[in-house]
């Protein structure tokens, strides 16, 4: 046991001669052949001295000497042997991805872009305007005429509860322009309204991520500092030799405050009249072919504004003229009229106008007995505006056609109007347009004929 112990300095010797000749072949580099023979050399040294160790002793060399090779001696290589690796490999790990496919929805919106209105859009009351969205179909079905805009929900501002979107097609990835015709409400403040689409199977969808929501107008409605004046028309068909009317509506938040007429210039407009919050006209078509009658309504935008009509009634004679005044009452003020002769055509109409704080109409009975007729006054309370009168004149030719512009003057908006004719002069067209009340009269007679416009102003 003793003599086996020798075998660790021995080991330690060998390894610092390993590293003395590593170290001192540090300067130039060894070559592989010089590598291995150093290594025979201690391998061999280690195997010896290892045998030694474990000899008796003979009386030389403590555990022997180390013979010297002879030139029969031949070193024999002790071959390690080789390590074969038997685990199990574990087989590699291939990613393989999972790819879930989301199905595109039959009908999706996309908003594209405001065409007209953007949000915030100012305004004014009782404002007649066009909402026009560009939109575009990002879901897979085709958008037919069967396909509608609804309106959804917020404040609808006189939109339709549902409008035809398209009298063609929209395919998937086109757009679309869609408008609605809207009006602003008569107070101020911030209005916004909804609206979608819905399909030719009554499936309503719209934008974003899940196709359900609404795209939306969104305007903000200023006070007015004055008094604000819109006009709007009806139109209707009058058979030859036959009677017709129409009214022209005025919004909801607006009073009507007069208006006015066109037709042809064989047609005998026999009434005009405030006829609730509209202005209606009844005509007599004494042409064989069909005439379209045109009524005209002023509406007036004021707070707190209202309006109310005023009768009088006047009977002329068989071959006499006659003039008839319906009188505003105290604390109005008038801004327009009309009146009602004979729808025969033995009554004509020579004045129409604004006197004072009332409104006239002087009428010739061409008939042969007495004749009534109506006078109506537009009168006006709840503001502290008035009104006031501004009249052009002109000249007719003879047998011909003509017209004469009055124009209110600024700050002031019309609110109705008039005319004043001489003999054999009829009036086809009086209204509001192009800043100014026009009347429009055909002169009948050989000679030249002078005639009157007048207008209403109120400020």
């Amino acid at each position: 046991m003793k003599k086996k112990t020798a075998l660790i300095p021995i080991l330690a010797v060998a390894a610092a001669a390993l590293a003395c000749n590593l170290e001192t072949a540090a300067g130039p580099t060894l070559s592989a052949d010089q590598i291995n023979t150093l290594s025979a050399q201690t391998l061999a040294m280690i195997q010896w001295q290892t045998y030694s160790a474990q000899q008796p002793s003979s009386g030389g060399t403590p555990g022997g000497a180390m013979p010297t090779a002879g030139p029969a001696d031949t070193a024999t290589n002790t071959i390690l042997p080789t390590v074969t690796w038997t685990g199990t490999q574990l087989p590699s790990a291939t990613f393989t991805p999972t790819v879930t496919t989301t199905p595109l929805p039959c009908n999706w919106v996309q908003f594209v872009s405001d065409v007209t209105i953007p949000d915030n859009w100012e305004t004014t009351p009782s404002d007649h305007f066009t909402k026009t969205w560009r939109l575009r179909n990002i879901g897979s079905c085709t958008w037919t005429s069967g396909y509608s805009l609804v309106f959804d929900h917020g404040d609808q501002m006189g939109a339709p509860a549902s409008q035809q979107l398209t009298t063609g097609t929209v395919a998937p990835g086109a757009t679309i322009d869609v408008s609605v015709d809207l009006v602003s409400p008569a107070a101020a403040g911030t209005y916004q309204g909804f609206f979608k689409l819905r399909a030719s199977d009554s499936s309503v969808f719209g934008i974003g991520p899940s196709a359900d929501t609404a795209f939306w107008v969104k305007i903000v409605v200023i006070a007015p500092t004055g008094p604000v004046i819109q006009q709007v028309s009806a139109n209707t068909t009058i058979h030859g030799g036959s009677t017709g009317s129409t009214t022209a509506v005025c919004p909801a938040g607006t009073v009507v405050t007069g208006g006015g007429f066109s037709t042809g210039t064989d047609v005998l407009v026999y009434t005009q009249a405030k006829n609730g919050n509209g202005w209606v006209a009844v005509a007599k078509n004494n042409f064989g072919a069909d005439r379209t009658l045109t009524v005209y309504a002023e509406c007036l935008t004021y707070p707190s504004a209202s309006t109310v009509m005023v009768d009088n009634t006047v009977s002329v004679n068989a071959g006499s003229y006659a003039s008839q005044t319906a009188v505003c009452p105290a604390g109005s003020v008038v801004t327009g009229g009309g009146y009602t002769s004979s729808p025969d055509g033995s009554m004509w109409v020579y004045a129409n106008w604004q006197v004072g704080n009332n409104w006239q109409v002087s009428e010739r009975n061409y008939g042969g007995s007495p004749k009534t007729f109506h006078v109506y006054a537009v009168c006006l309370s709840g503001t502290p505006l008035t009104t006031v009168r501004q009249d052009a004149t002109g000249n007719l030719p003879a047998s011909g056609n003509g017209f004469v512009a009055a124009t209110c003057p600024a700050g002031r908006v019309a609110t109705g109007g008039g005319w004043g004719l001489s003999n054999d002069e009829l009036p086809y067209y009086s209204g509001y347009t192009a800043g100014a009340w026009r009347v429009y009269a055909h002169n009948s007679s050989a000679s030249v004929r002078s005639m009157l416009a007048m207008v209403t102003c109120l400020g």
